[in-house]
């Protein structure tokens, strides 16, 4: 019989150790025609030359394909290398990480009572809502407040803390409990019409309540963080964002968190959001008429889950036309879900917290993710750093802090007696400057309460959640021949010269245009934090790297004085004359302070162009 020869070395499949990290089709090729080679079938042959290249090209690429997806494939199961959503989402969720949603444009509320309204306690209802040219803003919980005389009086309560959610009401299909441990309620939106369709869940806004079977009765469920936190009668509930991009959500065991039982009747409801057409501006919801939510399920969730309907007094569409209810800020921007880079870069903070707050960068990790919608830069401090830092800063400048109102406002509304254990939170709002030398805005008092509340269950048990205002820097082209007895004539002084090329054809209006732009976008506040290192710099390369520009530099036309780059005047306009210097260099603000352009929409009519 004939035998097999083992000692061909067309059978000798051992490669080198470093072999198997050529998956391109150009070394695959080689190993191909180098077995062939060794092949004492295939002698004397030119492969290159040959019919059989073609064939070996095709294998050679096909299988470089193949090893490039099986690579991809292996890689996005690594934390660190994943760059598909879904198989970031599903990775996370092993370390009990919740990606966040989408969240919709949401505003602070102000109310002030006629006398027509009489005295007493009276309660908004959750899901009353204003029309604002046919968008919908909601409260989102039930808001009580205390009218405490005959004549008009401005609702305090209301004014500090009711936020109004953008988006329409919607409330699911009913949903029958198989009786299942951990059981799972996926929510698909069924109100789209179409790919174009922009509209949203928005993050934050689900209220579930459950029909219990064993008594035919409607019982709120409350949202948690973890199922794992509870016990087995607490009617809770979770929510996920899942990797197909729908919230689900997850009802308890009978031990951690009430299980569902076969026959229950889960009944969900969301804010729908309009999108950016959702957006509105300062005072648009000025004695707009309040719409009080109704339908047959919600009624038969009223009736159940009001426990002293009796003893209260709802606000009615009627009562309600005695109060005058405005807006007295601009709505939030949205926030997108989050992608793939930030869940890399907040998994790891979050789970490392164990959903506590006790770090600087617990609370800054907690705020970016859950008032993204809100919050543009938060900064947290110890008593000891705000004494030492923010407190010394207004002593250097000789100014009393008991008489700056705004440390005083945040210190009797949010602070208590045992001042040694507050954490101090600054936060910067999302914002955009609309006009030249306008102020940038302070967070509302009700985005303030907002922030007490959402770290209330969080926090450690002795410390106190204290909301701070940031020291806005504004930033204007400017340079002197000294850095005594600085004043804002600078700023008028000062001009920015742009030396053209030779023979550049771009004009001189092009220029002043793109360089104006590259100026705000460095200062736009989604560009900047606080403590910002100011790195001119970067702003001087962008700018020489522009097409046609040959050199800057930035001149004072009264004294004559030149500074060969860009210069800045810095100053706070609270208090322009103890804080105040010229910014030529790179520079690091104090954490409490952010840097804003004082002149935006005039910075063009700084810059001259001139021929080299």
């Amino acid at each position: 019989m004939p035998t097999t020869d083992t000692s061909n070395e067309f059978l000798d499949f051992n490669l080198p150790q470093d072999a198997y990290v050529a998956f391109d089709a150009v070394s695959l090729k080689d190993y191909i025609i180098n077995r062939l080679n060794k092949n004492e079938k295939f002698t004397d042959q030119n492969f290159e030359g040959s019919n059989l290249a073609a064939i070996i090209d095709i294998i050679a690429y096909s299988y470089h394909v193949l090893l490039f997806y099986l690579n991809t494939t292996a890689s996005e199961v690594n934390f660190d290398q994943a760059t598909l959503y879904e198989n970031m989402n599903k990775i996370v969720k092993l370390i009990g990480y919740k990606p966040t949603g989408k969240q919709t444009s949401i505003v602070p509320i102000n109310a002030v009572a006629s006398s027509d309204l009489g005295t007493g306690n009276y309660t908004i209802r959750k899901y009353s809502y204003f029309l604002v040219n046919g968008i919908q803003y909601n409260f989102i919980n039930d808001f009580s407040f205390n009218k405490t005389n005959t004549g008009q009086e401005a609702l305090t309560t209301l004014n500090d803390t009711a936020i109004l959610y953008q988006g329409a009401i919607k409330e699911y299909p009913s949903y029958t409990a198989q009786g299942e441990k951990f059981e799972v309620l996926p929510i698909v939106v069924q109100n789209v019409v179409d790919s174009s369709d922009d509209r949203f869940i928005a993050e934050n806004t689900i209220s579930v309540c459950v029909k219990e079977a064993s008594d035919n009765k409607y019982y709120e469920y409350t949202e948690v963080e973890s199922l794992y936190l509870t016990t087995s009668v607490d009617r809770v509930f979770e929510t996920r964002l899942n990797e197909n991009g729908h919230f689900e959500i997850k009802f308890g065991n009978g031990v951690f968190g009430k299980q569902l039982q076969e026959g229950d009747r889960v009944a969900v409801s969301y804010i729908l959001s309009d999108n950016v057409r959702g957006i509105i501006s300062k005072n648009v919801i000025n004695g707009n008429k309040l719409f009080v939510y109704d339908s047959t399920r919600q009624r038969a969730i009223f009736n159940d889950t009001y426990l002293n309907k009796n003893e209260t007094t709802f606000l009615t569409i009627t009562n309600s036309s005695s109060i005058t209810f405005n807006n007295p800020l601009n709505s939030s921007t949205l926030a997108d879900e989050e992608t793939v880079e930030q869940i890399r870069e907040n998994a790891p903070k979050i789970f490392s917290s164990q959903l506590r707050l006790v770090t600087e960068s617990d609370y800054e990790a907690f705020l970016n993710k859950n008032l993204a919608n809100v919050v543009a830069s938060s900064h947290v401090a110890s008593n000891n750093t705000y004494i030492n830092e923010y407190i010394q800063y207004f002593y250097d400048m000789c100014v009393d802090p008991n008489k700056v109102n705004r440390i005083l406002i945040n210190q009797v509304n949010f602070a208590d007696s045992c001042d040694f254990n507050n954490i101090n939170i600054f936060c910067v709002p999302k914002f955009t400057i609309t006009e030249d030398k306008a102020y940038p805005p302070f967070l509302s008092s009700s985005f303030k309460n907002l922030i007490v509340d959402l770290t209330q269950d969080r926090k450690m048990l002795s410390n106190t959640v204290v909301p701070r205002d940031p020291v806005y820097m504004a930033f204007g082209l400017g340079i002197s021949n000294t850095t005594a007895d600085l004043t804002l004539d600078v700023l008028d002084e000062t001009e920015l010269y742009i030396v053209r090329e030779v023979n550049n054809k771009i004009n001189k209006s092009t220029l002043k245009s793109r360089v104006s732009s590259s100026i705000k976008e460095f200062f736009a506040p989604e560009n900047n934090i606080l403590g910002q290192h100011i790195k001119l710099i970067n702003l001087t390369n962008d700018i020489l790297s522009l097409e046609g520009i040959k050199r800057i530099f930035t001149k004072n036309k009264k004294t004559g004085v030149i500074f060969e780059g860009i210069s800045f005047l810095s100053f706070n306009p609270m208090y322009e004359k103890s804080d105040i210097q010229l910014v030529n260099e790179d520079v690091t603000l104090q954490f409490f302070k952010f840097p804003y352009l004082y002149a935006p929409l005039s910075v063009a009519n700084r810059i001259v162009v001139i021929d080299e």
